[in-house]
């Protein structure tokens, strides 16, 4: 058991290293199980990581998606088409309570015509209130989103700001359309958009999250944060072309050293990474949930251990997962 554990915690300090050193920029590559999906679909992996194919009229494209978090996005035809891959929460906790978000990405474009608009970087939406936000650091049309982004009622460019390192320009607006909730349901929309384009970097999702929330852009419980290729045509089924992320991980990263007594490993990656999983914020009968490689699946409430099994059986399945409860972190096996 305490090897499974080393395991998990030495692969997600791997994950979080890799955040600094970006080496997936230059040897990235798709792996592990892959799922071809060539019509609508919302869908996981065992693993926790959640994707999506979205086509306007339900055809028009096709992607792939790997259990690496990986994935590539065909348009063969689309009016408005979207392919993303991430991490999917339950709609009952805000940013500050799941933990410090980023997401690294590496992305390579081949073959693009009949695109008039285009997002690509970080896709999401928020409950209480219905938020949809865009975190985009490139596009597959000839010019990155403009004020055009901002409509509605509330339709506003808050300006220019250095976020994360770069320059963005922050939008905010509302719609009545298609929402996670159903047709005809009235949210906002948030926006940054970069400056400069990049194929390949970290995105650091919770210092856009703050930005918006100076502003006075509220932000809700998260539903995803999942990274995103979008592309639309305004005259017809004319987007054509592919988005491929051979990386693209969303994760979350502990912040701060919290205290505790628990013995650990000894071992310095083993020390970094419990840190990180350790600081994030639980309720008394809340329990967050990683996979063996260390990478955060959701939380789950449950009294005790019979109901923490079976609940993470029936959100997971089987396995063998991390656990935190309180300050304690812990290895369990479910069957």
């Amino acid at each position: 058991m305490r090897k499974i554990l080393y395991f998990g915690l030495i692969a997600a300090c791997s994950l979080t290293a890799n955040a600094f050193a970006q080496d997936f920029c230059n040897t990235a590559a798709h792996s592990g199980s892959k799922e071809e999906v060539t019509s609508n679909k919302v869908g996981s992996f065992d693993n926790g990581i959640g994707y999506e194919l979205w086509n306007e009229g339900g055809n028009g494209g096709s992607a792939t998606f790997y259990d690496d978090g990986s994935f590539n996005c065909k348009m063969t035809g689309a009016k408005d088409y979207l392919c993303r891959a991430g991490l999917s929460f339950n709609s009952d906790k805000t940013h500050e309570e799941l933990g410090h978000m980023k997401a690294d990405f590496k992305l390579v474009k081949g073959n693009l015509s009949g695109i008039d608009y285009s997002y690509i970087g970080i896709y999401g939406w928020t409950r209480e209130p219905l938020v949809e936000w865009y975190i985009v650091d490139n596009t597959g049309s000839q010019y990155m989103p403009g004020d055009w982004v901002a409509q509605g009622s509330s339709a506003k460019n808050h300006g220019v700001f250095e976020i994360d390192g770069a320059q963005y320009t922050v939008y905010e607006g509302d719609r009545t359309s298609y929402s996670i909730d159903g047709d005809n349901k009235y949210f906002k929309q948030y926006f940054s958009v970069r400056k400069s384009k990049r194929d390949c970097g970290t995105i650091d999702i919770t210092a856009h999250f703050k930005k918006w929330e100076e502003l006075g852009m509220k932000m809700g419980k998260m539903h995803e944060a999942k990274i995103l290729g979008e592309a639309g045509s305004t005259s017809g089924p004319n987007a054509k072309g592919e988005y491929d992320f051979p990386y693209a991980k969303v994760y979350i990263e502990g912040a701060e050293q919290s205290s505790s007594s628990e013995e650990v490993i000894e071992s310095s990656s083993s020390t970094e990474a419990i840190k990180s999983i350790r600081s994030m914020t639980v309720g008394s009968n809340t329990s967050l949930v990683f996979d063996a490689q260390g990478k955060f699946l959701g939380s789950v409430d449950a009294a005790d251990a019979e109901s923490l099994n079976a609940a993470i059986k029936a959100k997971y399945n089987s396995g063998v997962y991390m656990v935190k409860q309180g300050r304690a972190v812990r290895s369990i096996s479910v069957k």
